[in-house]
């Protein structure tokens, strides 16, 4: 259910942010949006491993999980968006012949994903 704001709009729903809720990561966050919830674990920068070295940049790996069953098609899609968007942000030049290694999991999906 949207609520509709005074102008006749759609208001977002509401949005929140908690860090550092996973100690096995090196960086974790939840993300919620009004019933929507996705955990977020950051993983390195680390060795890489395989033939996926990058001499001049750390190379960027992100793992879309669903709620239930093994990712698909629209995963692996939307994995290669997310990686794109980080790729523009994350400061890989710094770290390079590394690997960066973000898992999203999805906890709950009210449409915000």
């Amino acid at each position: 259910e949207e609520k509709m704001a005074a102008g006749g709009g759609c208001c977002l729903r509401p949005f929140s942010c908690e860090q550092g809720l996973l100690s096995r990561p090196d960086g974790s966050a939840a993300f919620l949006q009004g019933d929507t919830s996705v955990l977020a674990g950051l993983y390195g920068p680390a060795e890489v491993k395989g033939s996926r070295e990058l001499p001049d940049r750390a190379a960027l790996e992100v793992l879309l999980r669903p709620k239930v069953g093994l990712p698909g098609v629209l995963e692996r899609s939307r994995e290669q968006l997310l990686r794109r968007t980080c790729e523009a942000v994350v400061l890989g030049v710094l770290h390079p012949r590394t690997a960066i290694t973000l898992v999203l999991q999805v906890l709950s999906d009210a449409g915000s994903v």
